[in-house]
């Protein structure tokens, strides 16, 4: 239809997020209003050295994917990745790479087929979640990394994840589907340590709040030793 045009029912709260459609004349409009200057369109190779310009910060991207679990952009990014591998645009290829080179030392080579995250065709283990959580620990910074993840009692899907006395402190990622809630992450314990974990569960029938709340016990129990 090419119309951004939507119909809901009145009774139905809901959000709509209206896609920006662009082409190059409009960028070309839009370019010489805030420019106040002209530009010509022209098809030619742009000759000499070229360099990118960085927007803003990849650390504002990552935090929305991983505090609203958008799995759009986790697949969007997992695309994109492989423009810095070759000049096809290819998530299969983004995968082979980091499997065969990041991840190539896994105990446990995962099943990964997709960049949505937890799906019922990614087949990783908690081993293998430690084992990444574990590499990004020792390369990146952990004010940054914590940032990234979302904090218990605070945001993301942890926010009512709330401790008496503060601790232990959360910084992890769920994952859910029907009869599943996956959660991993970093805990610090009452003595400050920082353990990695990964909590896995599957095929249960009980409500998912019932098996939060032994998850809860059972995290709150390891801080409460280590």
């Amino acid at each position: 239809m090419e119309k951004n045009t939507f119909y809901f029912s009145r009774s139905r709260k809901d959000t709509i997020e209206i896609p920006f459609r662009t082409d190059s004349v409009l960028t070309k409009q839009l370019l010489e209003s805030a420019l106040n200057k002209r530009i010509s369109l022209s098809k030619q190779s742009i000759i000499g050295e070229k360099q990118i310009l960085y927007g803003q910060p990849s650390d504002s991207l990552y935090v929305r994917m991983m505090h609203e679990s958008d799995n759009f952009i986790a697949e969007q990014l997992l695309v994109l990745s492989s423009s810095t591998l070759s000049d096809t645009l290819s998530g299969k290829k983004t995968r082979e790479y980091i499997l065969e080179n990041q991840l190539a030392n896994l105990q446990q080579p995962p099943r990964w087929v997709d960049g949505s995250g937890l799906s019922r065709y990614n087949l990783f283990t908690p081993e293998s979640m430690v084992a990444v959580l574990n590499k990004m620990y020792k390369t990146v910074p952990r004010q940054r990394l914590f940032s990234i993840f979302p904090e218990n009692a605070v945001s993301g899907t942890l926010k009512e994840w709330n401790y008496d006395g503060g601790y232990p402190k959360l910084y992890a990622k769920s994952g859910s589907l029907s009869n599943n809630y996956c959660l991993s992450g970093y805990l610090i314990t009452k003595t400050g340590k920082t353990l990695i974990f990964s909590f896995m569960n599957n095929h249960y029938q009980q409500p998912t709040s019932e098996v939060k709340k032994k998850m809860q016990q059972v995290l709150r129990q390891i801080a409460d030793s280590y």
